[in-house]
């Protein structure tokens, strides 16, 4: 499978895609306390110039007044938190991102900081630092953050990256880790660039399965085409062995959700989701599959017409006589391969009805009838009895890796899709 270029892509953008916080977000002044100490006289008419350039968004002369009080040799440690405190505001705005983050670090390590303000500019303090690519200082200032508990995903996002830059894997997935549960306890959606690290070490150490459950929550949280492309490439890649009939089954309902997803394609996928159908003469999808490789210009419509034209010969033979199949049908197994059917030609209604036949019949064919209703409630816009259809799943290893991948669709928290078209 070939994931070289969007994994040099991703990581090189790593730590700047990991970093997911807003630096525009930072208050300008930190609130004040009446129990806050009283600023040095030599210092308070350099800070009153300042937070006034700083007020009036005057940035020039905010950083000319904080640099005089700096240079008070007299300035105790909260005359200088105030101060680095205006400068980094200052600076920032004006666009000097490397003095904004130096100032923002001396206000971090400044013990006459409030440990509010503190919590409130550590994470863009290590956002700058990663910008300046200051590694050492990233993790520096991230386990100030470990030792004064501050529980911010951006923290553990910005220091995860950080310690995958270094190559500490461990260290990487545990702060990674601990941002996503940092984020799920305040009914978050984590970081993207979490996931990313999660993912993206545990391929380094050849952890494919920690790895597909990463693209899982990746794939379910924000739903990139990427990522579901990768999420379903290695889970063709490591689907269970099992009965024959069961895996081809359990393959082309992973193509179905690929098809629901838009996941990116290969040319090599439309002929394996062509096959895959063709195996259980599914020749609705059949047709559906190649049609999308051609119109993708992923398949060579002179190559593939022949056999195209063969399914759309078997197909007007096959449509009619489902219903004569259907009543003809003595066990759960008959009854769900019409459902197949009717599902492939995109008749849901029809494959509902029948695959709930096959589940009444019992048997062997409950599993595939139960994801046969799944998809095609999913299809015709009743997620909600999806969920319930699915709810509890039970079949062999191949077919419940598939509905664990409808599930992750169905569990998705980043809007509703519409239904895909019924295939022609």
């Amino acid at each position: 499978m070939k994931k070289s270029f969007l994994r040099a892509a991703a990581i090189a953008c790593l730590p700047y895609c990991a970093m997911g916080f807003a630096l525009a977000t930072i208050p300008a002044q930190a609130a004040d306390k009446a129990e806050a100490p009283k600023v040095s006289k030599a210092v308070s008419k350099f800070l009153v110039d300042c937070k006034k350039g700083v007020d009036t968004k005057d940035w020039k002369a905010a950083i000319a007044a904080c640099e005089q009080a700096v240079a008070v040799p007299e300035a105790t440690d909260y005359d200088k938190y105030l101060t680095e405190r205006f400068l980094g505001v200052a600076y920032l705005n004006s666009g000097d991102r490397a003095k904004a983050g130096a100032a923002f670090v001396a206000v971090v390590k400044n013990p006459a900081a409030p440990q509010d303000d503190r919590d409130t500019l550590i994470a863009p303090a290590m956002s700058l630092a990663s910008e300046a690519n200051n590694t050492p200082l990233v993790i520096e200032l991230g386990q100030l953050a470990v030792k004064n508990n501050i529980n911010n995903p951006d923290v553990w996002n910005a220091l995860a990256a950080a310690y995958y830059q270094n190559n500490d894997g461990p260290n990487a997935i545990a702060y990674a880790q601990k941002g996503i549960d940092a984020a799920v306890a305040k009914n978050t959606i984590p970081p993207y660039g979490l996931y990313q690290i999660l993912a993206f070490t545990y391929d380094k150490t050849k952890d494919r399965a920690n790895e597909v459950k990463a693209f899982e929550l990746m794939a379910r949280d924000y739903g990139k085409a990427d990522d579901w492309r990768y999420l379903l490439d290695f889970s063709m890649e490591t689907l269970p062995a099992g009965a024959k009939t069961s895996r081809e089954i359990a393959a082309l309902d992973i193509y179905r959700l690929r098809v629901v997803v838009n996941a990116a394609w290969a040319g090599q996928n439309y002929l394996e989701a062509e096959d895959a159908a063709h195996a259980i003469r599914s020749w609705g999808d059949s047709r559906q599959f190649l049609q999308l490789g051609t119109a993708a210009g992923a398949l060579n419509q002179a190559k593939v017409a022949p056999v195209l034209a063969q399914i759309n010969s078997d197909a007007k033979k096959d449509e009619p006589i489902l219903p004569t199949v259907e009543k003809s049908a003595k066990n759960s197994k008959d009854m769900v391969n019409v459902a197949e059917a009717y599902f492939g030609y995109g008749r849901y209604a029809d494959a509902i009805r029948t695959a709930q036949k096959a589940v009444d019949l019992g048997g062997v064919g409950v599993a595939e009838a139960k994801l046969v209703i799944a998809m095609s409630q999913i299809k015709s816009g009743d997620e909600a009895a999806a969920k319930q259809t699915l709810a509890g799943f039970q079949g062999d290893a191949a077919l419940s890796r598939a509905a664990q991948l409808w599930n992750v669709y169905l569990a998705r928290r980043y809007g509703a899709a519409a239904p895909a078209p019924a295939a022609k």
